[in-house]
This record gives C-alpha cells, sequence and structure tokens, in this order.
C-alpha cells in the first residue's frame, strides 16, 4: 500500500512482519555463533540459515557490526526491560523482586550458551581485534549497569536501601550474584545453569546485599 505521493505506508501488519523478518535472522545469527563461532558470523553465512538475501540483512543491520550489536541487545532485552518498567513504577513499589528477578535474568544470560560463544569470541579476538569486546560492553554492561543503578539510586531515595554510590553498590551486587559462575561457564567446568538456580543464587545474592546496604 502507498500514499497518494507513492511512499510506501507502514502499516501494523507490515510493521509485525518486519520485526518477525528480524528476529528470524536474529534466530539465524545466534545458530551460527553458537555452532560455528562469532568468527564465522558473516552476512553470507547468517543469509543462508536463515533463508534471506544478504540484501535483507545489510538493509535491517546494516553491518556484521549491527548485527552482532543486535545479538547482544536481544540477549538483555528481558532483564533491561523488567528494569524499566520498574523505573516507570510508583516510587513507593518495593524494589527488591525487582531485583531478584533482574539478577536471575542476568545470570541466565551470562552463564547460556550465546552469551558464553559472544564472550568466547570476544577473548579469542584480543588484541588484535577489539570489535566484538567493545560490543559486548557498550551494549551490555554500559546498557544494562545504568538502569540497575537507577533503580538501587531510586530504592535509597525511598528509604528501601542506602547506596550512596549506586554504581559501586551495583559492582557489589553483581560480584555477590555472578562470583565466578560466568567464568566457570567459559570454561566449561561445574554443571550446566538452569533458570532455578539462577534464581536460587539471585535470592541469596540480594538477601546478603540488602544486609550491607540496609535503608532507613
Amino acid at each position: 500500500m502507498a500514499t497518494s505521493g507513492g511512499t510506501p505506508r507502514t502499516t501494523p501488519r507490515s510493521t509485525a512482519r518486519g520485526q518477525a523478518r528480524e528476529d528470524a535472522i536474529l534466530q539465524a545469527a545466534g545458530v551460527v555463533l553458537e555452532r560455528d563461532g562469532a568468527a564465522a558470523l558473516s552476512t553470507r553465512r547468517v543469509a543462508e540459515q536463515a533463508r534471506a538475501s544478504k540484501e535483507t540483512i545489510y538493509a535491517r543491520f546494516g553491518s556484521r557490526r549491527g548485527l552482532l550489536e543486535a545479538l547482544v541487545l536481544q540477549q538483555s532485552t528481558a532483564t533491561n526491560d523488567l528494569l524499566r518498567a520498574a523505573l516507570d513504577a510508583p516510587a513507593d513499589r518495593p524494589v527488591r523482586p525487582v531485583l531478584e528477578d533482574a539478577v536471575a535474568g542476568l545470570l541466565t544470560l551470562l552463564t547460556g550458551a550465546r552469551s558464553l560463544a559472544l564472550n568466547r569470541a570476544a577473548i579469542a579476538g584480543v588484541p588484535a581485534d577489539t570489535d566484538l569486546a567493545e560490543v559486548l560492553y557498550q551494549r551490555g554492561r554500559a546498557t544494562t549497569g545504568p538502569l540497575f543503578e537507577a533503580l538501587l539510586a531510586r530504592a535509597t531515595a525511598s528509604g528501601e536501601l542506602d547506596c550512596p554510590d549506586p554504581a559501586e553498590a551495583f559492582g557489589v551486587l553483581f560480584g555477590l550474584a555472578v562470583r565466578d559462575a560466568q567464568i566457570t561457564a567459559l570454561l566449561g567446568g561445574g554443571p550446566a545453569w538452569t533458570r532455578p538456580m539462577a534464581e536460587a543464587r539471585a535470592t541469596q545474592a540480594v538477601a546478603l546485599f540488602y544486609r550491607l546496604y540496609a535503608g532507613r
């Protein structure tokens, strides 16, 4: 469908189709990444896996880096959306349940197969190629961390917590929760992490955190 000037008109149906296509391409990219490694993550390989044209991938993601950024962002979307929703909620709503859910999501993300494949590739590329490492930081820690920090600042303002330096406090929470989970998973040691394991660790970590940063 087009407007009177000949410009294609965006409709809810076409938007949904476009999003579904992007999701399918990212799913295909994830399959290539986990199966063959980041070095094999080319637009050609992803196009073959997704049964799409390279032109479609370039049009939607711009480049291989754009594809990597979208993959990393997709990984953290659920946790980031949870944190943003909490920040939009009434100021007197308790933060602790949100922190438990968000930390469990973060642990699940960091120990998941796709995240591990991305991190292994980033580590292998340094120092010759820091592109993937930069993407992981900018679209991962540098995106999710400030949301956690904003939530801790909000809990401090309400008196639920006492975090004079939210960035430092998030570092403590991250350490209590993640500990050696990610490095052990990267090295292939220990059992594979499950969601119940992540939830149990998150509950324990948040309980310890509240003992350290108890509010008024």
